[in-house]
């Protein structure tokens, strides 16, 4: 049987469902992740993202907290000067955001980066990538 939390001593977990290493490959943190439902006046950033424990263990590392955390200060700010909420930046997709189109401009124009370079989440074949 297993205990909580997961990580008590002792505990195991169903066979296959944490895995604490293994490869990883280019991602991206989607804006949905820093946006709570129900509240309009919010983003939130670093280990508070909404997010699987898989996922977690990418974006615990500090690197990608604070590139999260500027991240969600320059939506803020853009939020604010556009008089948009955070959730319209992406309430229409997948259909195109020009919004969120201009903010994804600006945040790589602060020199934080909303993707690998020369890669993709869509690739197939990663051999080539390394």
């Amino acid at each position: 049987m297993a205990n909580s939390p997961p990580e008590a001593p002792g505990n195991t977990e169903r066979e296959g469902t944490r895995k604490g290493q293994g490869q990883a490959y280019p991602f991206q943190i989607p804006l949905r992740a820093m946006i709570p439902q129900q509240i309009d006046n919010m983003l939130v950033a670093g280990k508070s993202i909404a997010t699987s424990h898989t996922a977690a263990a990418a974006y615990r590392v500090h690197s990608f907290e604070w590139s999260a955390g500027a991240a969600a200060g320059i939506t803020a700010a853009f939020a604010l000067e556009n008089n948009l909420v955070p959730y319209e930046l992406v309430d229409e997709l997948p259909s195109r955001e020009p919004n969120l189109e201009a903010l994804q401009a600006r945040l790589q124009q602060s020199a934080n980066p909303i993707a690998f370079p020369g890669t993709s989440v869509f690739n197939s074949n990663w051999e080539k990538w390394k």
